[in-house]
């Protein structure tokens, strides 16, 4: 009696336990600018897409606002390392999908912060070099536009999102790295090394 009793109680706190986790594990609130809102919607219907947000969260909030900020202007959205937000520039010109898949990038680069964190620390201890420290950021983005592009595509198939969701990627990272510099988003993080180095 006391054996079945003790089995009892274990099953129900191991079952308590195993609730309790399920709990921490579920999707917080993400705030969101009124006029992105109906985009982050059509994102949520996404499992992977609410996958990837709860991991996001687990290393802290995160919110997404729009943000006509030099950045925003240059390549439709950025990732806010201090503030934690995605900056998304919102104009007439920039259709439902391309919003979506702005969004859905920039949530890849908020996952990789910690990777991002260091980069920054060996920049500020002077371990790594300014090329490096560009090359390196921007593997992380090339890998990023992958994982990015794979759920775009998973809502389109599903009839989720719009094809202007789509997420064109390069063949390889050393056609992602020419065009990052022709384009001047490599440019960007040179300015963040050498900011890092004045620190």
């Amino acid at each position: 009696m006391k054996k079945s009793m003790l089995a009892i109680f274990c099953i129900l706190v191991f079952g308590q336990m195993q609730a309790g986790h399920a709990a921490n594990l579920k999707l917080h609130e993400v705030p969101c600018d009124p006029r992105l809102q109906k985009c982050l919607n059509k994102i949520l219907k996404l499992p992977s897409a609410r996958d990837l947000i709860i991991e996001i969260q687990r290393q802290g909030p995160i919110r997404i606002t729009v943000e006509n900020h030099a950045l925003s202007d240059q390549f439709g959205a950025f990732w806010d390392r201090l503030n934690r937000s995605i900056g998304v520039h919102l104009s007439s010109r920039v259709s439902e999908g391309q919003l979506i898949g702005s969004i859905i990038f920039e949530l890849h680069n908020a996952l990789a912060d910690s990777k991002m964190d260091q980069l920054d620390h060996q920049a500020c201890t002077g371990q790594i070099s300014r090329e490096k420290y560009v090359e390196s950021m921007e593997y992380i983005e090339y890998q990023n536009s992958k994982k990015a592009a794979a759920i775009a595509e998973e809502g389109i198939q599903k009839g989720i999102l719009p094809p202007g969701s789509r997420l064109p990627t390069y063949k390889d990272f050393e056609e992602h790295f020419y065009y990052q510099k022709i384009s001047g988003h490599s440019a960007w993080f040179a300015q963040a090394y050498d900011q890092q180095r004045r620190r």
